[in-house]
């Protein structure tokens, strides 16, 4: 069996090397498995980054891995090196023959430190060259600010520091330590109280903040000499300590049992011996376990001390920074490391030679080498990472996330598969020790794909279910290649092959769902929609259009109507509370319906002059604009935007009811003066006949030119601002429960300008013919576009409709693109075929179904900036979604205003 002293078996050639440089060579034969794992890794891992953000660029639009793999691959194997360099002697027992050979202990530490400098300096410059090649390609150039500053504080030198300081630690370390997974577990508290001692040494020399202190490129030039003497200071202090723990392990006194002198027999150690009935033998499986636990006691023993900190961390501190990073860092690594113990035990001193003289199963041993550790993984990711706050870290709309439950069985699933994949790898690794720092690699080399396939389909996190599945087949098929001992191409080669069988299962399952639930196509009514002839746009229908300001529509509304019918009067007050919150039970009862506007602003299209100091000009303003917009304008949205429509329609009513100061549209115009004191309620008129005109304007003018985004955002969402607003006069007077209104001069112009608004609202049949040939001019003019392809990023005559991202990478694939037209004509359909045979209502399951499908349809998983966000349930009117409640609310308001058409006298008596 070749070992590390066969450096030492065969004589020069050329010139005799000294003993010096023959410790080096074997030093160097010790980390080529490793440095060879690295540099390979590495490339890989990049590479993988770089096909990911360049097929789908929405996954990563910062390159935010790029910069993670720069910093944590050289680091990583930072970590692996004084472990391997010390533990392989440890293994092959060759420190005592060392000490025979006419070399010093300063020797010996001096070629490992070498060795290992030299080694951690060339995962750098691999990870560096790496990481600039990709940033060129993805780029087309360099950008010094891409680490200029990485990982929150930390600048490019912090973290060279922090590479070195890694390596001093783990020499220390694998110095006090024999065993290799001991010494690495001893780096981690090593590290990081070296870390915060280094903190608060320069908070204090410098006098900086803790946590937020200067970086060294920050620092002044006296601050950068005061680090740096305090580096200095550090470095000896260290290297003294390196110095002296060497000189004791490399000049002292054997520590091998086996080569101790003979002791006394009479004063030796003698193993207990259980007295054990003929008949009361343990059963093989007891043994196995036991014996298993014995193994893993360390790991385990690690792993749930981490877990208590974690706890007391999240109980003490809450979720910051820190445990963020602890969180998403830490979890992990114990994983991994779990995984890898699961067979490291039973591979080190070719102990699997124990299996094969009993003749035991490969389920006895599969069984038994899982327990231990896979309890330990469960508790980890079931009990501790819930409650210390991980679940933060899997919830998001990428994802398909969003609810607790969702992000707790993706965090389970993803835990499952990093233990697997640290079973797989501490299976097939030639070096067990080694496994530990490839497990992190193999982790990353399968979860990148992985990741970027789920973040290009949202939603399918259940197909990781799958993959683990086939992983744990893959560590039942690979134990007898364990307890064989083998550990050839026969046994990583089908690990490997394993792990893209898993990757493989997982994309032909996906695209198996895609495929089946794509709509069947429906040539008949695509002809029939197609001979669809729409009216030309003639020049003088352009000279009669009254266009709108882009700026005015900078407010995005999710309009929801909740019926009321079936609930009691105090869940009808609780519900209605939001809406009107000064309403009684037994005002709450006389109200059908409760109306929600959830509104998204942009206020980049905002009409506020801040250059007035003074409130009252700033209220004389608004209400100069506010009368300039009902006069005779030649664009709608020239002197005010529709947020501050909204603001003063809704927000500023429900504002003063609730009495809390901070009365103003867009929640800060009129500051900190009380409501009461300034009148509103003369704006709130005004911008309630602005928002009918627009409404009424854009309904009848949308048709002319088939533009149903024009529709959604101005006609529909002013319609529903005019709904709400209504529903706040309607209120106020007392209209809803049919008591006598109120007799101030206020109250009579709020009556007033309620029957002229709702007489303002269209009817019925332009409402339904409007929304019917805008949709169907917008199905017909999307299909006249082209879909984009891979290489084709100008732009031209691409396929459009409404705000769905269609420019999204997932829109280049085949059938994808059929899969949205099918879809969309499915859409289409049933809208219009609702327009025929009458709106569904709210909680109408039909109505749901096409919630669902406009929101597959018109969701981004980019951003939240189009028309529908990352929302799944579309919601009018950023959807083409319609129900019958919206027609039964104007029906409501146009009984109203008959009855407040009635003379004083009747209303009174009413």
């Amino acid at each position: 069996m070749a070992t590390s002293l066969d450096a030492f078996a065969y004589p020069a050639v050329s010139r005799p090397r000294s003993a010096f440089q023959h410790l080096v060579w074997k030093d160097f034969r010790m980390l080529q498995p490793l440095l060879l794992a690295g540099v390979i890794g590495t490339a890989a891992l990049f590479f993988l980054a770089v096909l990911r953000a360049a097929i789908d660029p929405v996954s990563d639009p910062e390159l935010t891995t790029l910069r993670v793999l720069w910093v944590l691959l050289p680091n990583l194997v930072a970590l692996g090196i004084p472990p391997i360099s010390l533990g392989t002697e440890n293994e092959e027992r060759t420190l005592d023959w060392l000490r025979t050979l006419p070399v010093t202990w300063w020797q010996v530490l001096l070629s490992k430190l070498l060795v290992g400098f030299a080694a951690w300096v060339l995962a750098v410059l691999t990870a560096s060259a790496c990481f600039v090649l990709s940033w060129l390609v993805l780029r087309g150039g360099w950008d010094w600010s891409a680490i200029g500053r990485i990982s929150g504080s930390e600048s490019i030198v912090e973290l060279m520091i922090y590479g070195v300081g890694l390596l001093i630690c783990g020499w220390i370390a694998a110095l006090i330590v024999r065993n290799p997974v001991g010494s690495v577990m001893l780096v981690i508290p090593l590290i990081v109280g070296l870390t915060l001692l280094w903190n608060y040494s320069v908070a204090g020399l410098i006098s900086t903040h803790f946590h937020l202190g200067v970086t060294f490129m920050e620092a002044t030039r006296g601050q950068r000499v005061s680090m740096s003497g305090l580096a200095f200071v550090y470095l000896v202090a260290l290297g003294s300590v390196v110095a002296g723990l060497a000189r004791h392990r490399l000049a002292g006194a054997s520590d091998h049992r086996w080569q101790a002198p003979a002791a006394n027999p009479a004063s030796a150690w003698q193993p207990s011996v259980v007295q054990v009935a003929w008949h009361a033998g343990p059963r093989p499986f007891r043994a196995l376990l036991w014996q298993q636990y014995r193994q893993t006691r360390f790991v385990v023993g690690a792993a749930i001390l981490f877990a208590v900190f974690m706890l007391i961390v999240t109980w003490v501190n809450g979720f910051n920074d820190v445990h963020g990073a602890l969180v998403a860092l830490g979890c992990p690594a114990a994983h991994l490391m779990l995984g890898v113990a699961t067979f490291h035990g039973d591979r080190r001193g070719m102990r699997q030679g124990f299996f094969a003289d009993r003749g035991w199963s490969r389920n006895l041993i599969w069984l038994t080498r899982l327990i231990p550790t896979a309890l330990t993984s469960l508790f980890l990711m079931v009990v501790v990472f819930p409650f210390a706050a991980g679940l933060v870290l899997y919830r998001g709309s990428q994802y398909g996330t969003n609810g607790l439950v969702q992000a707790f069985g993706f965090s389970v699933v993803v835990q499952a598969l990093l233990f697997l994949i640290g079973v797989l790898t501490g299976q097939w690794g030639r070096r067990p020790s080694l496994a530990f720092f490839g497990a992190p690699v193999v982790a990353s080399l399968w979860m990148i794909p992985a990741w970027g396939l789920l973040a290009f389909y949202g939603g399918y996190t259940s197909l990781l279910w799958l993959a683990a599945a086939v992983l744990l087949f893959a560590t039942w098929r690979l134990t007898p290649f364990v307890m064989e001992g083998v550990s050839s191409v026969a046994v990583w080669g089908r690990g490997v092959a394993y792990c893209l069988l898993a990757l493989g299962v997982m994309c032909l399952c996906l695209f198996a769902h895609r495929w089946w639930t794509t709509p069947a196509a429906t040539p008949e009514w695509r002809a029939k929609m197609l001979a669809i002839v729409q009216e030309p746009v003639t020049p003088e229908v352009i000279e009669s259009t009254v266009g709108v300001m882009p700026g005015a529509r900078n407010i995005d509304l999710n309009a929801d109507v909740y019926p009321l019918d079936r609930f009691d009067a105090d869940v009808r007050k609780g519900m209605l509370v939001t809406e009107f919150p000064t309403i009684d039970s037994v005002g709450a009862s006389t109200i059908r319906y409760t109306v929600r506007l959830q509104p998204i602003r942009y206020w980049t299209g905002q009409r506020l002059n801040y250059a007035f100091d003074d409130q009252v000009a700033r209220f004389r303003d608004l209400d100069l604009r506010l009368d300039q917009e009902l006069g005779p304008a030649g664009m709608m949205g020239e002197q005010l935007s529709q947020s501050e429509l909204y603001g003063l329609c809704v927000d500023t009513p429900i504002t003063a009811k609730l009495n809390s100061g901070v009365a103003g549209w867009n929640r800060q115009f009129f500051g900190g003066t009380q409501p009461q004191y300034l009148e509103w309620r003369s704006l709130r008129r005004k911008a309630l006949e602005v928002a009918a005109k627009w409404s009424t304007l854009s309904r009848e003018q949308a048709p002319k030119f088939g533009a149903l985004g024009e529709l959604l955002e101005n006609a529909e969402a002013n319609e529903w601002i005019v709904i709400a607003g209504l529903r706040q006069i309607a209120y106020d007077q007392n209209l809803f429960s049919g008591m006598a209104p109120p007799q101030s001069e206020e109250d009579r112009l709020d009556r007033e300008v309620f029957v002229r608004v709702v007489d303002q609202l269209c009817t019925k049949e332009l409402r339904r013919e409007s929304r019917r040939r805008c949709l169907i001019a917008e199905w017909q003019r999307f299909q006249t576009g082209e879909w984009n392809g891979w290489l084709d990023d100008k732009p031209g005559n691409e396929k459009l409709f409404l705000d769905a991202p269609l420019s999204d990478p997932l829109y280049r694939l085949g059938i994808e693109q059929k899969r949205f037209e099918r879809k969309l004509d499915v859409a289409v359909r049933n809208t219009l075929d609702q327009f025929e045979s009458g709106l569904p209502e709210w909680d109408d399951p039909e109505l749901t179904e096409q919630r669902l499908l406009w929101g597959e349809l018109l969701k981004d998983r980019r951003n939240g900036e189009n028309s529908l966000g990352h929302q799944e349930v579309a919601s009018p009117p950023r959807a083409p979604v319609f129900y019958r409640e919206q027609e039964l609310l104007i029906d409501e308001f146009r009984q109203m205003a008959d009855r407040l058409r009635e003379p004083p006298e009747m209303i009174e008596a009413t």
